[in-house]
């Protein structure tokens, strides 16, 4: 039995139980991918900005299989060592990147949708955990998760975004912890990219499966623990 059906018959047996269970999902790079948002960015700093350096003129063309972590990749694997041409690009990034409008490029990571799906209908609570502020980003978040086709509107279901862009992930996260409790649900399992944050929920909930998504995740990132389940996507296959 995969990871996932194993999280599936527990939120089954909870609800058996008359109790209710709460499955835990950061969106970005967990749900879904950024790697389009990316590189539709790049793209368009390469039409606006095509005369600065002869590397980002070819970011015309670039794809979403070629984003990293940082868009600013993809320019340096075009021989761009110029730090000023790279900060611009990552300056231009930054002021889209947080943008609702600009998660109409998102894409489900494979499974994604089926499988928060399937939790919802076995009785669960699915809570969105994200990193997006909702004054931003709120509107564009509703509307991309619903057009890609995520439990919205159908209770039980908790989107919990940032107040502000600038209050910081790992503390705003903590914080959050709070409120998943107050739903008095059991919480059997939470799905993150970031490893950091994949310990802080393993810490907080020790009875739940904890899963660390291997998407992608900054190269400074804090080292996972040992106990963090690893998967690449949600497919069951």
């Amino acid at each position: 039995m995969s990871v996932l059906d194993s999280i599936l018959d527990r939120v089954r047996s909870e609800r058996q139980a008359g109790r209710v269970a709460l499955v835990l999902f950061d969106i970005d790079s967990t749900l879904v991918s950024t790697k389009p948002r990316n590189a539709a960015i790049a793209r368009e700093f390469a039409k606006l900005g095509g005369s600065i350096h002869p590397g980002v003129a070819e970011l015309a063309t670039v794809t979403a299989d070629e984003m990293g972590w940082l868009v600013s990749d993809a320019l340096r694997a075009r021989g761009c060592e110029d730090e000023k041409v790279l900060q611009h690009l990552m300056d231009f990034w930054a002021t889209r990147f947080f943008n609702g409008a600009s998660l109409a490029n998102d894409v489900p990571v494979p499974g994604a949708v089926e499988f928060a799906t399937a939790v919802h209908e076995a009785g669960g609570l699915v809570y969105y955990l994200t990193g997006r502020d909702a004054p931003n980003m709120g509107q564009g978040t509703v509307e991309s998760l619903g057009r890609l086709g995520f439990p919205l509107w159908r209770g039980r279901v908790v989107l919990h975004l940032k107040p502000t862009r600038s209050l910081g992930d790992r503390e705003y996260k903590r914080a959050a912890l709070d409120d998943v409790r107050s739903h008095l649900a059991t919480v059997v399992a939470t799905f993150e990219n970031d490893p950091g944050n994949a310990n802080l929920f393993a810490e907080a909930f020790p009875d739940a499966v904890h899963v660390w998504m291997q998407t992608e995740c900054a190269p400074d990132a804090d080292a996972p623990g040992d106990d963090l389940v690893r998967i690449a996507d949600f497919t069951r296959s």
